[in-house]
C-alpha cells in the first residue's frame, strides 16, 4: 500500500480563482476526491486529505500565509509517500491547458510531475503546458516528493474542466501509479454500464431527450459540452447510444435519429426504444 496525501487547493473563505459559474476551491476538491476514489478502489493506495470539505486552515481571521503553513504542517504530520496539490488555473487573458509544477528539477518530485503531466497530455485532448518549476510553498515545505497540478483555466474553459473531470481524475491517478511503477487496473462494474443513453447538443434536442426520458422511464441523457463538444465518458460506455442532432461519435453501437421538429425527434427516439 502506498500512502498518498492529497491537498485540494484553497477552500473555506478562500475561493481561489473564480470562473463564470464555479469556484476553484470546489472544482479542485472534486478532482482530488475523484482521483482518490480511483486509486483506493485499485486496492494499492491509501489516500488522506488535508481537507475533504469546504474549509480553510485559519482561525478567526483568514490569512493566506497562515493557511499555507497550517495545511503543510498537516500534510507533514501524515507522513505520506507523495503529496499532490490540486488546483484550477487562472489568467488575466484567455489561456488554455494543463501544467504540473515541482519545486526543483532533478528530483523525485519532478519525476512525479512528469508522470502525471504525461498522462494528462496523452488522454485529455487539451493544451499541454508541460512540467514547470516554481517556488510554491506547498511543494517546497512538504517532507515528501510534492507536485502541484493545474487542471485547465477556469475563466476560459470552465465548461471543458467540468465535462472532462472524470477523464482528468483518471489521468492523474494513472500518472501517480506510473510514478510508483504500478499498473493501475480497474475492474469494470456491469451495473455501472447504461443500457441506453441519449446524446444531444442543441436546445431542441434537449427538449426531445427530456420528453423521452420523462415518458419512458428515465432514460439517461447527456449533452456535448464546451467549444470542442466533449462527450461525457459515461455516454460512450453505454451499450446503446442514441445520438440526436448528430454528428456521429464513433460509439460501437450508435444510431442517429432526428425528425422535422422536436416533437418528431422525440417520437423517432421513442419508437426506436419501443421497437
Amino acid at each position: 500500500m502506498y500512502d498518498l496525501i492529497f491537498d485540494p487547493g484553497h477552500g473555506g473563505r478562500d475561493p481561489g480563482a473564480v470562473g463564470p459559474t464555479r469556484y476553484e476551491k470546489d472544482l479542485s476538491l472534486t478532482l482530488a476526491k475523484q482521483t482518490a476514489t480511483i486509486l483506493v478502489e485499485s486496492g494499492k493506495y491509501n489516500v488522506r486529505f488535508t481537507r475533504d470539505i469546504d474549509k480553510d486552515f485559519c482561525g478567526y481571521y483568514f490569512n493566506v500565509e497562515t493557511d499555507l503553513i497550517n495545511r503543510v504542517d498537516i500534510a507533514n504530520e501524515m507522513r505520506g509517500s507523495v503529496f499532490v496539490s490540486f488546483h484550477i488555473n487562472s489568467a488575466n487573458r484567455e489561456a488554455h491547458g494543463n501544467e504540473v509544477y515541482a519545486w526543483q528539477p532533478g528530483s523525485r518530485a519532478e519525476k512525479l510531475a512528469k508522470a502525471i503531466n504525461a498522462r494528462m497530455a496523452a488522454q485529455l485532448d487539451m493544451v499541454d503546458r508541460g512540467v514547470k518549476f516554481a517556488n510554491w510553498y506547498v511543494c517546497r515545505k512538504t517532507h515528501m516528493p510534492a507536485c502541484l497540478v493545474e487542471y485547465g483555466f477556469i475563466k476560459s474553459e470552465e465548461d471543458v474542466i467540468i465535462a472532462k473531470m472524470d477523464q482528468a481524475a483518471l489521468s492523474v491517478a494513472q500518472g501517480i501509479a506510473d510514478y510508483f511503477g504500478v499498473i493501475l487496473t480497474l475492474e469494470a462494474e456491469e451495473e455501472d454500464v447504461l443500457e441506453n443513453a441519449i446524446l444531444m447538443f442543441s436546445d431542441e434536442d434537449y427538449w426531445s431527450a427530456k420528453d423521452v426520458s420523462a415518458k419512458d422511464g428515465g432514460i439517461a441523457i447527456f449533452v456535448r459540452q464546451g467549444k470542442d463538444k466533449t462527450i461525457p465518458i459515461d455516454a460512450m460506455k453505454a451499450k446503446q447510444l442514441i445520438t440526436i442532432g448528430g454528428p456521429e461519435t464513433g460509439h460501437t453501437n450508435e444510431i442517429l435519429l432526428s425528425g422535422k421538429d422536436k416533437y418528431k425527434t422525440a417520437d423517432a427516439v421513442r419508437n426506436y426504444l419501443n421497437r
